[in-house]
């Protein structure tokens, strides 16, 4: 009949209906030591500048998405599995967050009770704290990325979502917190001494989530904040290079690393640093053989308090300021603006596949790992009326990591086009070039088709079809695209103008 479900489908909805009120904690479920708490799942607040920040900067909001995966899956591990070797979170979960959840993060939040269950039913009240502060910072972001916003409006809904978000009995509070209650309590720095490497990768998850708020303040030019936040990614993927050697070594604070935000919004710098804070402080307490299993929940909540409790650990504003920059800046992982003083030597991995670099059509693709170097220290110098050699020289010096011989070979009004962005000379520098380093020291690449055209005015065109091969990690490489690049004859021979890469 018209109107009526059947009785499996009926089974059905009830059942999600169920699971739903579940996890928004509408209905009590037992807990550890047969304790029984009813928690109401926190909700955004309703605006149009809402998802602002994803429309315009999906990249950064993906890996949001990965981090709070990462901090689930190890509070999981750490409480589910206590008695597992150090190599699970060291090497083989951390080696699939960043080989493969990070590269490939999600394009929206995951349900956190989804990977986080045994953890979620252990501290229902810290959980939704953690994700109550996190849509904080997401409706931050969203609110600076609205270009349609004035200033003073900017400011106005601001203030409308911190009042919102400290409405709610989950909210940490906005007095910044001494470092005492991260370090030197009974069981402080039990989760860093264990897992070094896991921990810094925690810490780098913290440095881009306050890095992001810089550029949004920094650049009102709508290209100017694609290629800063692209910098920002750049410099992420770079501290995972070498872990733990270029993680940060000090937990990232807002001050440190982004002080135009810290300045125009001290009070969410000061909730945020109490967040990254107690994830410090819940790591430590669910490893440390100081806090017995059965004690670990009762201490999570007392921690919990404290950072709800404006004068427990309390300091004031000036020795929150000065506490974090006493912890030196490039140890908590650089600043969030201006990072990149230099053009670096190495890159980072890249977030999606793209070309590398060149070889001459009639040569075979060398060996994963392999370079050819004809002989030379260095790359080769390009013909004086070669534009077809200055081509093959700009991608040789991406593959043997030398940025300068690289960047000299572009026109300082040079524009690339990749990844669907267009940079300029120093948008480059301190956004994809360290990508495609890194990326062409993985991999080879044949030219299977090139043609040079004639243009005006001292310009030519060059053309390729090209084939790229290789790993970068766990991800095998196979691809085949085209490359155009359009160089200007100058007094120092010809240069690259113009870049675009395409991949299919």
């Amino acid at each position: 009949m018209r109107g009526t479900m059947d009785r499996q489908s009926l089974m059905r909805v009830g059942l999600s209906v169920c699971t739903a009120l579940l996890v928004a904690g509408f209905v009590s479920v037992p807990q550890a030591e047969a304790q029984v708490e009813r928690v109401y799942h926190p909700m955004y607040l309703p605006a149009d500048h809402n998802w602002e920040f994803r429309e315009h900067f999906p990249a950064v909001d993906r890996l949001f998405n990965a981090f709070d995966y990462g901090h689930g899956i190890l509070y999981e591990t750490l409480w589910s599995e206590p008695e597992a070797p150090v190599a699970l979170l060291e090497e083989e979960i951390y080696l699939e967050l960043t080989g493969r959840i990070l590269p490939n993060p999600p394009r929206l939040p995951m349900p956190e009770a989804s990977f986080m269950p045994q953890y979620a039913r252990l501290v229902p009240v810290a959980k939704e704290m953690f994700e109550w502060a996190h849509i904080l910072h997401k409706q931050s972001y969203d609110i600076l990325a609205d270009t349609r916003l004035s200033e003073a409006e900017r400011d106005r809904a601001m203030e409308e979502l911190l009042d919102h978000y400290l409405s709610n009995g989950l909210a940490f509070t906005d007095v910044p917190k001494g470092m005492e209650i991260m370090d030197e309590q009974y069981f402080s720095k039990a989760f860093r001494a264990r897992y070094p490497k896991f921990n810094g990768l925690i810490w780098a998850y913290h440095w881009l989530q306050v890095a992001t708020y810089e550029p949004l303040l920094a650049y009102e030019d709508p290209d100017e904040r694609q290629a800063a936040m692209n910098g920002l990614v750049t410099r992420f993927w770079q501290m995972l290079e070498d872990p733990p050697e270029a993680l940060p070594s000090e937990m990232p604070m807002t001050p440190a690393i982004a002080p135009l935000f810290t300045e125009r919004y001290p009070r969410f710098a000061a909730v945020f640093d109490n967040l990254h804070m107690m994830h410090d402080v819940i790591s430590d307490i669910l490893v440390s053989a100081e806090v017995p299993r059965s004690d670990k929940r009762e201490e999570i909540y007392r921690q919990a308090d404290l950072f709800r409790d404006p004068g427990a650990m309390a300091i004031t504003h000036d020795d929150w300021i000065a506490m974090a920059l006493a912890h030196g800046v490039d140890a908590q992982g650089g600043p969030a603006v201006g990072w990149l003083p230099v053009a670096p030597s190495r890159g980072a991995a890249p977030m999606h596949d793209h070309e590398a670099h060149s070889e001459p059509a009639d040569q075979e693709p060398r060996a994963h790992g392999e370079h050819a170097h004809d002989g030379h220290d260095g790359p080769h110098t390009p013909a004086e009326d070669d534009p077809q050699a200055t081509v093959a020289a700009f991608h040789e010096a991406l593959a043997q990591g030398d940025s300068i011989a690289a960047l000299e070979l572009l026109h300082p009004d040079v524009r690339i086009y990749e990844q669907g962005h267009a940079e300029s000379l120093e948008e480059y520098r301190a956004g994809h070039l360290a990508a495609d380093i890194r990326f062409a020291e993985a991999v080879s690449r044949h030219v299977l088709r090139e043609e040079l055209l004639d243009g005006v005015d001292g310009l030519v065109v060059y053309l390729a079809e090209v084939h790229t091969a290789g790993r970068m990690g766990d991800r095998e490489i196979d691809a085949q695209g085209v490359e155009t690049v359009v160089l200007e004859r100058t007094t120092d021979g010809w240069r690259i103008r113009h870049v675009h890469w395409s991949n299919r």
